[in-house]
Parts: C-alpha cells; structure tokens; sequence
C-alpha cells in the first residue's frame, strides 16, 4: 500500500489504530459463525442434540420487536433451520470482511445489526455476564467501525476507495447516506 492517509488531521487518534479493534471484531463475528457452520456443522442440524434451535427458544420471552418473526421461525422447522444457517455464514462473511478491510462500513452495519438484533439475548443463561461484555463490546466495535473508514488503512478499501471515492450505502435515505460503503 502506498502511503497511509490521516482522514483528519485535527484528530489525534490515528486511523492505524482501529486495525486491532477492527481485527477483533472481524474475529468474533467470524469464529462465532464457523463455530457453528463449519466446526460443529451438528450445531445446525436439528436432529443433533447440539442444534442451537434450543437457544432460540430460551431467547423467544426477550424478543422484543422480534417476536412475531422469531415465533414463526421455530414453528416452521425448516425456516427455522434456514434462519440459523444464512445468520452463521452472514456472521462468517461479515468477520472476514471486517478482518480484510472490504466493504468495512457495510459489513460493519451487518455486524451491527447482528449484535442488536440479539441484544435482549445477552443477559440469558448462567453466563450472562460474558455474553452482555462481548455483545455490548461487539455493538460498540462495530459502530466505530461503521463510522469510520478503518478498512482504508491496512485493508482492501483502501484499493476501492482510491478507484471509486466516497460511495454512500444509499443516497436516497439520508441516514444511510452518511454511511459509506468503504
């Protein structure tokens, strides 16, 4: 990579030193779901006694919002084993991305998303204080990851970004206009 570009020189944090944060949430969201699809593909087979189904179930009375589409999933098996398949290799994808620097902003609002989606599910189980300490560490990881342009430094956005510029997720929704895609 040619020289390392500074995004704003009146700020004193450096934008080299998100690539260890950016690693480290690339990772979690990467081992979470190759723990389950590849490592122990049991996890995902709802005839295993391993099927991670069962949590869906624990999770159902904290849904929030997501009641209504987490109900319909566990009472249609295969939506259900579907659901649980897309969202690990969707977990994988989003991990290998951030890890790489490659569409990182996108990949982190997918991680974001993930996170937040599963947030009420952090305080369950006789572990709850670790899963509420790497869910909240994971949301905050891919906000910062998310608004800024981390995968610029030591990553492939750094090639896209040179080629195609600032390109926003959307330019029609003011929100997502302000995200962009590297």
């Amino acid at each position: 990579m040619a020289r390392v570009q500074n995004l704003n020189e009146a700020n004193s944090t450096r934008q080299e030193y998100l690539f260890p944060l950016r690693f480290a949430v690339g990772w979690m969201f990467l081992d979470g779901g190759l723990r389950k699809a590849v490592l122990k593909p049991a996890k995902l087979d709802p005839n295993s006694s391993s099927f991670v189904g069962g949590k869906l179930v624990n999770f159902l009375p904290h849904a929030g919002p997501f009641k209504p589409l987490l109900l319909m999933t566990l009472e249609n098996r295969a939506l259900d084993v579907t659901f649980l398949t897309v969202f690990s290799y969707l977990e994988i994808l989003a991990g290998l991305f951030i890890i790489i620097g490659l569409v990182t902003r996108l990949s982190s609002l997918g991680a974001l998303a993930m996170s937040l989606g599963f947030a009420p599910a952090y305080w369950l189980g006789s572990t709850c204080e670790d899963e509420w300490q790497i869910g909240s560490l994971l949301t905050a990881g891919a906000v910062v990851l998310m608004l800024t342009a981390s995968g610029r430094v030591f990553g492939l956005d750094y090639y896209l970004y040179k080629r195609f510029g600032d390109r926003p997720i959307s330019r029609k929704l003011p929100l997502l206009n302000m995200i962009k895609l590297w």
